[in-house]
Order: structure tokens, then sequence, then C-alpha cells
């Protein structure tokens, strides 16, 4: 158990094989910022693999997670459009994005543009549901989930693969990757484009629209990676992650960005003596963007930058009892063609947390001070217990507290922003019971998170202008259900949850929030053959938060097969939305009907 704790974050996860979805045991780092057995954190995880994600066949991140417990996603028109993700029914900017524990997403918006994350480069992503602010602060009400890019190793090679499809979408990837003694290294590239179709129906009115033509998208990316063990133990790992291209949309003002999507970061991890690990941690994230009117004419630009450093130390003060200490240090910046009335802001963070075992019972208690530059401090904590049996089953319960730091457009955007503004606060309570056996693992969790101080546009009924302000209270109560096993040779993954999102004080469901959601995935080995498919079902929605505008819930089904020419060469086919479902997750915004995808792949490994 002490093993376990003492090694830090980067350090674990480079020495982690490609783990399996079934495997026992997982390991999961985001939770507590140290590698941690799924096992033994007080809160639900979900690990996707490498292998899930070429299994499925799925070409943006937002169709990696929609498929998962307590996530459901909305997109504004296929792919490349914006994209709206509500994890446990929290708001897309309630939701903590990182990239190898960067920070990524919009300083100004406020959001992590999911949609353009190219997935080539994606090795695992790690989803905890549940507040993580006295880990991590802003933003995680909902959660945190962290994307960790691939990097070489001892058998890694070469890869390849190129696809087209419906749409006139077609995409070429290629990476290769390796070791030379301690020194691993890794390099991708990817392009994807698609001629896309009509994003959004007529809209009638004053302020409608109607444009029947096809949205396209490109995504042109790269990725590099390289890390060093050391004789003494000491290891250094770098990455730097670049995507960019153009997305069109149906819009009056702007219809088509040019964007820049950049995290670069790297880490230095030393054990000064036994049972004492100290990691340093630094990078940067871009979130660029040139918008253009109908026609082509410049409209606006969007530069944000979010730079960080961060200082870890774990130290094993007994057998099976780990603390943890450090502080994070952030500097957000933007620019661009609006005049905001502020530019820049930072934001200093320390945080300490106790990891414990006491023969079956497992302890966490974590707190975190924040000061904004802006609003002033914000202090968050949490609370952990987690039940072992020796059958593979485990209880949890957790309470934790969280906030939202407010946007650089709601702080300072010409004519519209309000400096006054506080952060968004929370507070979650959480139980849980879980299983895992030789078959599988299935697990049901409970929860209940009240958040405060929700930043609403609102008016002034003396001038009539709008601004936001701190005015509304949610209450978000829901229950999850999962299972994974291997029944009759079939692999089966099943994720169904049931949501009650409410805002307090008008009594409606929040906008866009699903009470009912279900997806189900299956899968089997024939030989050389393989087969699967995918259910993802959800209950309706409302588009406004006064519960008027109702978009009805809806069903659909992908195939997926596979054939193993040799171990180094296949061809794979997807038929997504085989029955042509016509449905939509925001009001007038079309989504996909029926469409194929085949591409043939290469791996020299």
């Amino acid at each position: 158990m002490t093993r376990r704790f003492i090694f830090s974050a980067g350090l674990l996860i480079s020495l982690l094989p490609p783990a399996h979805a079934l495997d026992l045991p997982e390991i999961v780092v985001t939770a507590t910022r140290t590698p941690l057995s799924v096992s033994q954190v007080p809160a639900a995880s979900t690990i996707v693999t490498r292998e899930d994600i070429e299994r499925q066949q799925v070409q943006s991140v937002p169709d990696i997670l929609k498929r998962l417990a307590g996530v459901d996603i909305t997109e504004s028109g296929g792919a490349g459009k914006s994209t709206s993700l509500f994890l446990r029914g929290t708001e897309s900017d309630q939701v903590l994005f990182l990239v190898n524990g960067i920070r990524v997403g919009s300083a100004t918006a406020g959001l992590t543009s999911l949609e353009l994350l190219p997935v080539a480069q994606i090795e695992r992503i790690e989803v905890i549901r549940g507040p993580r602010a006295s880990q991590w602060g802003s933003e995680a009400i909902g959660g945190v989930i962290q994307i960790f890019t691939r990097k070489g190793s001892r058998d890694a090679g070469a890869s390849a693969d190129a696809g087209a499809g419906t749409y006139g979408s077609y995409a070429i990837n290629g990476g290769a990757g390796g070791m030379s003694g301690n020194t691993d290294y890794r390099v991708d590239g990817s392009y994807f484009e698609t001629r896309g179709f009509d994003a959004r129906q007529p809209v009638p009115g004053p302020f409608g629209l109607d444009q029947p033509d096809e949205d396209g998208y490109d995504n042109a990316s790269l990725h590099v990676r390289a890390g060093h063990r050391f004789d003494n133990g000491a290891t250094v790992d770098a990455f730097a992650w670049r995507a960019s291209g153009t997305t069109e949309f149906d819009g009056t003002f702007q219809d088509e960005t040019d964007f820049v999507q950049q995290v670069i970061g790297g880490s230095a991890v030393l054990t000064p003596a036994e049972g004492w690990t100290v990691t340093l941690r630094g990078g940067e994230n871009r979130d660029d963007s040139e918008n253009f009117a109908p026609g082509g004419a410049f409209a606006s630009r969007f530069d944000t930058k979010r730079q960080e450093l961060s200082l870890q130390t774990d130290f094993a003060a007994a057998e099976n009892h780990l603390l943890t200490v450090g502080a994070d240090l952030r500097k957000e910046e933007v620019a661009g063609s609006a005049d905001f009335t502020a530019t820049s802001r930072d934001n200093t963070g320390v945080f300490a947390q106790y990891l414990g075992e006491l023969g079956s019972h497992q302890l966490l208690a974590s707190l975190r001070y924040d000061d904004n530059e802006v609003f002033g401090t914000d202090t968050n904590g949490g609370l952990g217990w987690n039940y072992s049996w020796p059958g593979g089953v485990r209880v949890y319960a957790s309470y934790g507290t969280a906030f939202k730091a407010p946007s650089f457009n709601e702080l300072f955007f010409p004519a519209f922003g309000n400096p006054e503004l506080g952060p968004e606060t929370s507070d979650s309570l959480e139980l849980g019971i879980e299983g895992r056996r030789d078959w599988g693992r299935w697990g049901v969790h409970a929860y209940r998170t009240d958040i405060d101080d929700l930043i609403v546009t609102v008016s002034d009924p003396v001038t009539g202008s709008f601004f936001p302000d701190n005015v509304d209270q949610a209450r978000i109560e829901g229950i999850e259900v999962e299972l994974a096993a291997r029944l009759a040779g079939w692999r089966v993954e099943a994720a169904a949850s049931l949501l009650n999102p409410r805002n307090r004080v008008t009594g409606k469901r929040l906008r866009r929030r699903v009470k009912q959601s279900l997806s189900l995935d299956v899968a089997r080995d024939f030989g050389r053959w393989m087969a699967g498919a995918r259910l993802l079902a959800r209950g309706d929605r409302f588009e406004d938060a006064q519960n008027t505008i109702r978009l009805p819930g809806y069903g659909i089904v992908d195939l997926v097969g596979q054939y193993r020419f040799n171990r180094r060469l296949s061809l794979r086919a997807k038929i997504g939305n085989l029955f042509d479902k016509d449905y939509q997750t925001a009001d007038t915004f079309n989504s996909p009907g029926r469409n194929i995808f085949v591409s043939l792949h290469f791996a020299n490994r």
C-alpha cells in the first residue's frame, strides 16, 4: 500500500501499461493527485483506454465521453461544432479539464472546446465524478476529466491509419514511439476533414437566420512527447500538443472560426529520501480563435493563455499513511478585438491532503485555500471514507465543497461584464457501493449537489441592459448504475443515470439537462473478426430555463466491425445512427443521420 502512495502521479503514469476496463487493479491519479487504486478512491470514477477508443472507432472526444455514466453531451450541428458537456447535471464550465496535469480551456468563455481535441493522440482518459476543488481548485464542481497523451514504451512502434466516410469525411493519422535506454519518445500527427451537413434549421423572427449550406470542419494536429529516467530514480517528462483548423457553422453575425488549441508542459519527479517524493510541473495552454461573418469579413478575435506552475510533495509518514502538501500558481491572460476592462489575473492555491489505511478502512481528508486576484479568497475541503470487503465489494461515502471562478467574459466583457461577481459555490454528498469479480465490475452511486450563487444573465429594470449576477441556486440529485462484464464471450458495458436537476428559485428543470440516460456497448471477437454495437438513449430536455421549449428524447444505435488480416494490419468499419434517427440535443441544431466510416489500420509493434 505504501509503495502505491509514495510515487508521484507523473512517475507512475509513465510506468503504467495500457489498462483494460475489466483488468484489475486500475490506478487513477486524478482523484487525489497521487496514484491510487480505483477500489480505494471514495468517489465514482471511469477509465477510458486506448483499446476502448479503437474498439469503438470514435472520431471525437465528445463521442468517447457521451457513453459514460453521469455524462451528457449536447452538440450544435456536427463535427467541430460547439459542444457542451454536463457531468452529473452541472454546467460545462463547472467541470475541470486537464491534459497531462495541465489545465485547459478558454479563459474568456470559461469552457473547454472538447470537440477540437483530436483523439488519435490520446492514450487514456480518467473521469472522476464529484467535487475535487480541494485538490485542483476552480471549476471542479461536477468533477475532473483528465486526458493523458500517448508516449513511447519498449513495445511501442510505428502506427498509421487512413479512412473515409459519409459527409465527405476523411482522416489520416500516423505516429511512432519507443525507448532508447531510459529515454522514451513519441511523435504523432493527424488530419481530419469533413464537408459536413447543414448545422442548423431555419430560424424565423427578427433575429432568425436561414443558411442552407454545408458546414465543414478540418483539424490538423501534432503531438510530441519525451521523458527520461535517471539512474538515481529521478524522472523528467515533456510534451507539446497542438491542433489548428477551421470550423463552419450557422450564425447571424459569425459563421466561421479559425482556431488554435495548444498545450505544452513538463514535469520533474525527485525522491530525496525513502518515502518522500517531490513533483514539479508546469505548462501553458492557449485557446485562440479568429471569427468571420457571413461572406468572409473579419468579425472578432479572442486569444487566451493560461500559464501554471505547481509544486507537490508526498511524504509517507508511516506505513499506509501519506501526507501531501503543495502549491499551484496560475496566470490567465486575454487579448483580441474586444476591449476587456482587465486582461489578466493571478490565482495562488495551497493544498494539503491525508490518505490513510486502517485495516479495511481507507480515509481521505483534503483542504485547499485559493487566493484570486479578482474576487479574493475561497477555501474548500473534502472528506471521504471507503470500506472494502475481501470478496471485492466496497462501500464509500464522501462530502466535498467546490467553487467556480467567474470567466473573463462574465467579469470584464465591454458593456456586459460585472467585476463585482463572486464565485459559484457548491457542496456535495455521495454514497456508493461497488463490486469487482473475475467476470467484471458493477457499481451504484447516489449523490446530491447544492450549488449557490449561480451566475446568470439578468436585466437592469432601469436601463434595460443585461449583465451577469450571482442570483440563482440549484439542487441536483442523481443515481448512477454501471456494469462491465464478459458474458458468453461478449464484452458488455452499460451505464444508466437518473437525474433530478432543479433550479431552487424557480423550481424548473435546469436548461438542456436530461433526467434519464442509458448507454449499452456490446462487442465480441470471432477469430479474425470483431463485431460490436452501441445503444445511446436519452430522455427529453428543455432548451430554455422557463421549460417552454421541449426537445423529445431519442435512442440511436451504432454498429462497429473489424477484420484483422494479421497482427499488424486491420480493416475497420462503423455505421453511426443505424436507423437514421432524426433528433436534436440543442434546439434547431441538426444531428448527423445515418453515416459510415471505413478505415485501414497498421501497427508495427
